[in-house]
């Protein structure tokens, strides 16, 4: 199974979140009465292929909006993901080269990168918020650890640490996925042009 990934000119900073989630620039201070050190690290989910019970051949379209020294800022991206029971793929290109390959197979995530890709790629990121997004409710909670909950209606998802809401993903329709990581600050808004699987 072949994959790529388009992104538009001047949006390699992009992959820095897309998807998942690469690590943004952390909040300028922790939330209230809650220390950074004191607080849980963000599980990394990875959870096998043969879990999301059907199949995804996806192109879309992913604004991605994160925080910067000179202000939050914005990049479009064209993308395409493909899973199945096997494997999930994705491909990350810019300026018409190679900037990274995923693959997780659900033993081994084989990650290729270009050279000059960023050093704050954290394809596990990627891969995590992925399976947050499109990975059925039951498989996600099973495999959160302790202190760690997924509230989920059709509509909507909550990853919540205790009471912190870490991250918030959103349905408005069957073609938009809007993802908000709140300890990191970047946000996902993703449109479907098409394919099949979309919904969770």
């Amino acid at each position: 199974m072949r994959l790529f990934c388009s992104i538009t000119a001047g949006a390699a900073l992009a992959v820095l979140a897309i998807l998942a989630g690469c690590a943004a620039a952390p909040p300028a201070g922790p939330t209230p009465a809650v220390a950074e050190a004191d607080r849980p690290a963000v599980p990394l989910l990875r959870l096998p292929p043969a879990s999301l019970g059907r199949t995804l051949q996806l192109q879309q379209q992913i604004t991605v909006r994160y925080p910067s020294p000179q202000g939050e800022q914005t990049r479009d991206i064209l993308a395409l993901l493909e899973a199945d029971a096997g494997h999930t793929r994705l491909a990350a290109l810019a300026g018409g080269q190679v900037l990274a390959r995923l693959d997780w197979d659900g033993s081994d995530l084989r990650v290729t990168r270009a050279p000059w890709a960023p050093a704050e790629l954290v394809p596990e990121r990627i891969l995590s918020d992925l399976q947050l997004s499109l990975w059925p409710v039951a498989a996600i909670r099973a495999a959160l650890p302790p202190g760690w909950r997924l509230d989920a209606t059709p509509a909507m998802r909550r990853l919540l640490a205790g009471d912190e809401l870490v991250a918030e993903i959103r349905y408005p329709d069957a073609a938009t996925t809007e993802f908000v990581q709140r300890r990191d600050g970047y946000r996902l808004t993703i449109r479907t042009l098409q394919g099949e699987g979309a919904r969770p």
